[in-house]
């Protein structure tokens, strides 16, 4: 697993950081981090404490769908206002690349040079980290989710997670042509569209295809309403009526956050997995919206009490060095269960826990030395980029009323 990836990368900002967003993307790669260090790897006797713990945490693996939201509204939000410069895909293109591709491309030669070292055995279970993956071509075009699909494995290296920072690469694609294109209206419509669409084709796909689980998880397709879901609240948030009814919205709040909570517990006790029948056809949606809604109320609602526990610090350090743990985190972990047991990581006893504890501390030093000496440095190199609008106005100022974060 691995969302986002970019989803849930370090901000710029144009005009001041939303401190509430750097905390939501620090809760979502601690939510991944979690499950893919603990939850989703211990083995726990049954009826135990940390059984019902690893239980009420089943769903932190959704931290993903968290990144895939704050990727569409963040990535929305540049582009429409940007929508009408003259340099549009130049600038948008840039800045992508600057932002994604170098430590992808770092985190690629890191992955090459950890399968020569072959740690471990070479046969079953335990090829954590040898060629089982996609091949490179797929990691080097982003098309790796398409491979795992038609696979119908995630692969078990440590470059699995990068199936979602595919997901994202082939939603910068497509979503600017439509910014660019629709008006507003359309555009909203255009959103719906492809939100509903989303769920109707994981319950065709459930219906009339074999062994779909890992196809539904990681097409681009089957995840667009999560993205888009994003986008539409990027597109609301533009709009004078719209930001003032969700301004206004209380009620509204306060009735759908619990009846959303609800489901996610449904979902927790019955459909946690990603191969459970009710999760990839409606589940998926629903936890998105649940995370589009949390957006919604931490940004109309600054002085709420969820809003200023998401602008800790130590939440919103996370969120600046979230595409590095992202990128890191897994390759980490196999490295030091191969080098130490010589096998991939499965937490049994107090020892394989504690090396999954080091693993911590070790990918939060690599993810801060990328983020000082590679990405801050690739950043500011594609902000000199700035979009121009044929006058001397450029995205630098943006809309009255709307605070803008950039990334």
């Amino acid at each position: 697993m691995r969302g986002s990836l970019s989803g849930g990368l370090p901000t710029l900002v144009a005009c001041n950081r939303i401190r509430e967003l750097d905390g939501l993307r620090g809760l979502a790669i601690a939510m991944v981090v979690f499950y893919h260090y603990f939850q989703g790897v211990m083995a726990v006797p049954p009826g135990s404490a940390l059984a019902y713990l690893q239980a009420a945490t089943r769903l932190s693996w959704t931290g993903v769908d968290l990144f895939f939201v704050l990727s569409g509204f963040l990535i929305g939000g540049i582009l429409l206002d940007s929508r009408d410069s003259t340099n549009y895909y130049s600038v948008f293109y840039k800045r992508r690349f600057f932002r994604i591709i170098p430590i992808y491309l770092v985190t690629l030669v890191l992955g090459a040079a950890l399968v020569s070292l072959r740690l471990g055995p070479t046969s079953g279970a335990s090829r954590w980290l040898t060629m089982e993956g996609a091949p490179w071509y797929a990691y080097l075009t982003f098309t790796q989710n398409f491979w795992m699909a038609h696979a119908g494995s995630i692969g078990s290296n440590g470059l699995a997670m990068t199936w979602s920072l595919a997901v994202e690469e082939q939603f910068y694609l497509i979503v600017p042509l439509y910014i660019r294109a629709l008006s507003r209206r359309w555009l909203a419509r255009f959103l719906v569209i492809g939100i509903c669409s989303a769920p109707l084709l994981r319950t065709l796909l459930l219906r009339f295809a074999s062994d779909t689980s890992i196809g539904t998880y990681t097409m681009t397709l089957c995840r667009a309403d999560a993205l888009l879901l994003g986008v539409l609240a990027a597109v609301l948030l533009r709009d004078d009526r719209w930001r003032e009814r969700i301004r206004n919205a209380s009620i509204a709040f306060y009735i759908s956050i619990p009846v959303l909570l609800l489901g996610l517990g449904v979902l927790t006790l019955r459909a946690w997995n990603p191969a459970a029948s009710l999760l990839k056809t409606v589940g998926y949606t629903w936890v998105a919206l649940f995370y589009v809604t949390i957006l919604l109320f931490v940004l109309r609602r600054p002085d709420s009490r969820l809003t200023k526990i998401l602008r800790m610090k130590w939440l919103c350090w996370l969120g600046t060095l979230a595409y590095g743990i992202y990128l890191f985190h897994t390759g980490v972990q196999y490295l030091l269960f191969g080098l130490i047991w010589g096998r991939g990581a499965t937490i049994k006893s107090i020892p394989t826990l504690l090396v999954t504890v080091a693993a911590v501390p070790l990918t939060l030093l690599l993810a801060m030395l990328s983020w000082r000496y590679i990405e801050q440095p690739l950043i500011r190199m594609g902000r000199r980029s700035n979009f121009e609008f044929g006058t001397a106005e450029t995205l630098e100022t943006p809309p009255a009323g709307v605070r803008l974060v950039y990334r």
